[in-house]
């Protein structure tokens, strides 16, 4: 059994890669192609077959850990009810948590998450890591 398209469009969003037809980007001004994608594109057709129930369980634990993230939306707005309180880091132990099947999932396809995955914490999302092109500036 091979990796459906539907399993490979899940892989692609945990993973940061996108989902489209054609895309570009820029270098130094000029319009060029998406360069990180090759490489989730032609690991799927390289997971051996015994391991692809692994790759779904791997999808499943992000998928189960992106679900709470949106169920813990509610939270966001409260800091304690009556004797419970909330961990005020939960987003960032559930970040951790994703970060890590993230890394499984990568270990068994061979490839890293897309160093310019926009969400918070995951690539370069809003932490000012990841990819990008330092270039010197004269003037």
């Amino acid at each position: 059994m091979a990796i459906s398209e539907q399993d490979k469009v899940r892989a692609r969003h945990h993973l940061g890669y996108l989902n489209v037809g054609s895309a570009s980007t820029f270098v130094l001004g000029i319009p060029a192609g998406v360069q990180t994608q090759f490489t989730i594109e032609g690991a799927f057709s390289k997971v051996l077959p015994q391991a692809e129930p692994l790759f779904r369980k791997h999808l499943e634990r992000l998928d189960k850990i992106e679900e709470q993230i949106e169920e813990d939306t509610e939270n966001v707005a409260v800091d304690s009810v009556d004797e419970i309180k909330l961990r005020p880091d939960e987003l960032r132990q559930l970040i951790l948590r994703y970060q890590y099947w993230q890394g499984a999932l990568c270990n068994l396809m061979g490839i890293t998450p897309n160093p310019f995955d926009q969400r918070l914490w995951l690539g370069s999302g809003y932490n000012g890591g990841g990819g990008g092109v330092n270039v010197s500036v004269i003037g």
